[in-house]
Formats: structure tokens, C-alpha cells, sequence
């Protein structure tokens, strides 16, 4: 099981106590779908056959999960998406999406021989946007109408990358 130490934040496997509570954040609403979060979140620290799903902990506290996800059937060979779910509004804005996003960047460069990492958000989520371009993604354009929604017309999402070729000689993620 993999650990990723930062200065603030580390990336772990999810601890079999902490798997209910976050169950309070599954992502998903039907019973199916909340049972496969839960296997997710007990393999979590492990890669499995499309992804690695990471708690966060930050200041000896969990507050949130992150994964980086590559399925040989939805994504070409080293190619990464990752996702960064702090639960609590008040962990947002101080710095631990940011240093969430640098550690996984560079355990995907590092340890899975990523060439290329992206991630999408929302439009208006300006903590991500910023935590990704402090991280040098770079926005390469906006996917229109590409997230659904309970209530309303699916929304816009901004498409964030970087490469190897972006980092490769300055050591910052290799």
C-alpha cells in the first residue's frame, strides 16, 4: 500500500474506522453505487486495474480523498486523471489542494510512468483552478456542457495538463 508524505498533507490508504464516516461523501446516491464507493475506499492506498484512491490528511486530520485514475480502456498508455475532494469548505483556500495535486503529480511521474497528467473542474471552482495552475498544469480549454447535474443543465468544466515534457530538467515532479 502506497503512502505519499508531504509537509503538510499525506496521502494514505483509508483506515477500515474512517470508512463510514467518509461514506458521509460518497459520491454516489443509490445503495449499488454506495457499496462500490466502499470497496473503493477499502482498497484505497492500492492500485487496482483503473485507479489509486488516496484519504487526505492534513494537519493530522483526514479531510478528504484524491485519485488518480488510468484505465487502459478509457485512456491511452501514461496518461493520469486525477480528482482532489476536500470535504469541508473551511480546508479549501489554504494550500493543502495545492500540495494534494504536487504530491500526486509527482508519484504519477515518478512511480507510474505517467507522460501526461490532466484534470477537469468546475468552472467556477477557483480553489482547483489555482491549486492546479500553482501546480503548472496549464489550461488547454473548456469542456462545454460536460457535467451533469440534480437540478439543472449540465456544467462546464475548465481541462487542465501537464506533461513530462513540461517538467522534464528542472526536478520539480521527476
Amino acid at each position: 500500500m502506497t503512502t505519499i508524505r508531504g509537509e503538510r498533507v499525506v496521502l494514505r490508504p483509508f483506515r477500515p474506522e474512517e470508512i463510514e464516516p467518509a461514506m458521509a461523501h460518497a459520491p454516489a446516491q443509490t445503495e449499488e453505487h454506495r457499496e462500490a464507493w466502499r470497496r473503493r475506499l477499502a482498497l484505497s492506498g492500492t492500485r487496482t486495474t483503473w485507479e489509486i484512491l488516496f484519504a487526505v490528511e492534513a494537519d493530522g486530520r483526514l479531510v478528504g480523498d484524491a485519485q488518480a485514475r488510468s484505465s487502459d480502456q478509457a485512456m491511452p498508455p501514461g496518461v493520469w486523471e486525477i480528482g482532489v475532494d476536500l470535504w469541508e469548505a473551511a480546508d479549501r483556500g489554504r494550500g493543502i489542494g495545492t500540495e494534494v495535486v504536487a504530491l500526486l503529480t509527482r508519484h504519477l511521474f515518478v512511480r507510474e510512468g505517467a507522460h501526461r497528467v490532466q484534470a477537469t473542474t468546475d468552472l467556477d471552482n477557483v480553489a482547483m483552478r489555482r491549486a492546479l495552475e500553482r501546480n503548472r498544469y496549464r489550461l488547454e480549454g473548456v469542456l462545454r456542457g460536460f457535467m451533469p447535474t440534480a437540478d439543472g443543465p449540465p456544467r462546464d468544466h475548465a481541462m487542465y495538463a501537464i506533461t513530462r515534457a513540461d517538467v522534464e530538467g528542472e526536478g520539480r515532479y521527476l
